[in-house]
């Protein structure tokens, strides 16, 4: 099938186009991320989510025992007390 060129293309010779890059050039055919990584960046980026998984844990138990603490501070966990519906 022909197409005709697209009126609203003002740059019709891109370089950084993807559609128009060389296959050997691109990732593969699905889009994903290549298979081989460089060690030293596989380890660091290991690291790197250990340490976020670990700080994020331990700010959610610092925020989450000041929370109780406040909640505690105001009443808030207390059982109410009981009203008698008279009928």
């Amino acid at each position: 099938m022909n197409q005709l060129p697209n009126p609203f293309n003002s740059n019709p010779s891109n370089p950084l186009d993807p559609l128009k890059q060389e296959p050997d050039r691109l990732d593969d055919a699905d889009g994903e991320l290549p298979k081989r990584y460089h060690r030293a960046t596989k380890k660091t980026l290991q690291k790197l989510f250990i340490i976020l998984i670990v700080s994020g844990a331990i700010i959610g138990g610092i925020l989450s025992i000041g929370v109780l603490s406040l909640m505690q501070k105001a009443g808030l966990t207390k059982v109410p007390p009981r009203v008698e519906n008279s009928k």
